[in-house]
């Protein structure tokens, strides 16, 4: 039986025993009474007390009949029991979100993205989506598609501000001011095995968290569900928020420097201090939930970078395969560029407190905007390098993708120092 989360409230619940919204047609069935909106407190108390009162109206919640067996229904659709007409709309049984008709009938893979504000988490998503469905996709033969309709809109109004108007995503608002919704993918894969050839469906939820809610323990908490249920992290490291890359980089050329927001050790200490006082901790104190920790802006970096660095150019995804040789040298040469900007505190931090550890670089535009115009993309259009590195060691840590790993030397779960490379 298929276990599904909640993209919204990360309640677990079985396919089977979800609920189901009436669509309030026009008429019931057989030109019977139709139902008449209700009061749904579980989503207005969810989603605030901001909810103006003429959107608590909606379709009634209902739990599907059940058959002869006892069981309840296959999940797939069920007819209201007050009009009769039947309906595929299924919401989450704790805060009555409405969930998209094809993510019921498939795993997910929950992914969390963390970063200080003006990290660049709504660009990474944006472009990361865009390389899914094209270069990477051709790679792996798979294909991904926005799941429901706020995704569907949003996935195609970030994709025209960003590839046909060339405008950089706005910064993803506070909690403080409404529940952000995360963005819902569908990611179909070939299956591969004794079975034959075949595809099968993942759903990957990316919930952006707002800079500013990551300034104290405190105000991450508000992320606690969110994390807790997390398959896995992507903490975006900005390099311009390190003193001794600023200082280091040319005078005069490029944007702007972004202010400086909250430390990225900060940031890793509180995350694992919450993972770990929600039952992610292992034995040893250290998180198991798996964290690809990305530099981004590699291109700012091309200064202090080595004219052959494996950062300035893609992975070549030979055979769509994960290549772990390459993530090993990757993590190799970031973890020596950390050691020089401070002394490897946050490595040394970061190895001590999550079991599953890989560092990445990388850039979502591949190039810097316009000095005159920060809040734009750069004229010739993203140019990404390497923005798909930490997401695919993600989905190849659970299987979801073939790993290549030649004489099977080293284990990918393990924090990687040089000694073991």
């Amino acid at each position: 039986m298929t276990t599904v989360i909640c993209p919204y409230c990360f309640d677990r619940a079985p396919a089977a025993r979800l609920p189901f919204r009436c669509p309030m047609p026009t008429t019931g069935l057989r030109g019977g009474a139709p139902c008449a909106a209700e009061r749904d407190d579980a989503w207005a108390e969810f989603m605030g007390p901001g909810t103006p009162p003429a959107q608590r109206m909606r379709g009634p919640v209902f739990l599907p009949s059940r058959t002869l067996g006892g069981l309840r229904g296959n999940g797939a659709r069920a007819s209201c029991p007050g009009c009769g007409v039947s309906t595929h709309v299924r919401v989450c049984r704790r805060c009555h979100s409405d969930l998209p008709s094809d993510y019921c009938d498939q795993d997910s893979r929950i992914i969390a993205l963390v970063g200080a504000k003006a990290s660049g988490k709504s660009t990474y998503v944006s472009v990361l989506v865009n390389e899914l469905r094209n270069r990477v996709g051709r790679a792996y033969n798979a294909s991904i598609a926005a799941m429901g309709s706020d995704t569907q809109r949003r996935d195609r109004e970030m994709s025209e501000d960003l590839y046909d108007r060339l405008r950089l995503p706005e910064a993803t608002r506070p909690a403080a001011m409404g529940f952000n919704d995360p963005l819902l993918y569908r990611l179909s894969l070939p299956r591969r095995g004794r079975l034959g050839d075949g595809s099968r469906h993942t759903a990957l939820v990316f919930f952006d968290a707002a800079g500013e809610d990551l300034k104290s323990a405190e105000a991450m908490d508000r992320y606690t569900h969110y994390l807790a249920a997390a398959d896995g992290v992507i903490l975006l490291v900005d390099p311009l928020q390190l003193g001794s890359v600023r200082d280091q980089l040319p005078v005069g050329e490029g944007p702007p420097l972004p202010a400086v927001e909250t430390p990225p050790q900060q940031i890793a200490a509180d995350l694992a201090a919450q993972l770990r006082a929600h039952g992610r901790g292992g034995s040893r104190g250290r998180v198991t939930t798996p964290i690809a920790v990305a530099v981004t802006k590699s291109d700012m970096l091309q200064p202090l970078l080595d004219p052959h660095s494996l950062l300035l150019r893609n992975a070549p995804h030979s055979g769509g395969l994960v290549s772990e040789q390459e993530r090993l040298a990757v993590h190799e040469e970031m973890r020596s560029l950390m050691e020089s900007w401070d002394s490897g505190a946050l490595t040394r931090q970061l190895e001590r407190d999550f079991a599953q550890l890989s560092l990445f670089g990388l850039s979502a535009l591949g190039s810097p905007p316009p000095p005159d115009a920060p809040a734009d993309a750069p004229k010739s259009g993203p140019r990404p390098l390497r923005i798909e590195d930490p997401l695919l060691w993600l989905l190849s840590r659970r299987g979801l993708l073939p790993l290549d790993k030649p004489g099977r030397a080293h284990d990918s779960g393990k924090p990687v120092r040089k000694a073991d490379a």
